[in-house]
């Protein structure tokens, strides 16, 4: 996986968890990650409900991963959470995390509007 340049999440802004934790992961600079809220406008291979539905990331060589392979991209590159990466990564950890985080990403906290946002 390429570690060089800066990851963009596509996350969920209307999710106050989301929010959160993006910004823990963004406050270390522009370098590691940059924001990308998809309520708003999308690149075309990023689908708008499917990036609802889980975490996106684009990779510095263009690559998107979702899921629970978007947070272990963002880990890899952000000061101290590289043990988490090393320790999800493995197939047998990795796969049933995915699972269950796909089935508990629905039942997240949404602000019904925010900034013009209620027509998305």
């Amino acid at each position: 996986m390429d570690t060089n340049g800066p990851l963009i999440a596509y996350y969920d802004a209307l999710c106050p968890i989301c929010r959160m934790e993006m910004n823990r992961y963004a406050r270390h600079g522009d370098h590691i990650i940059r924001l990308h809220d998809c309520n708003g406008d999308l690149p075309d291979d990023v689908d708008r409900e499917a990036a609802l539905a889980a975490l996106h990331v684009r990779l510095p060589d263009g690559r998107v991963e979702t899921g629970w392979k978007a947070f272990i991209a963002i880990w890899e590159r952000v000061p101290g959470w590289r043990w988490l990466a090393l320790l999800t990564r493995p197939a047998p950890i990795r796969i049933p995390l995915d699972v269950l985080y796909r089935w508990l990403a629905p039942y997240r906290p949404r602000q019904k509007c925010r900034d013009g946002v209620c027509d998305v």
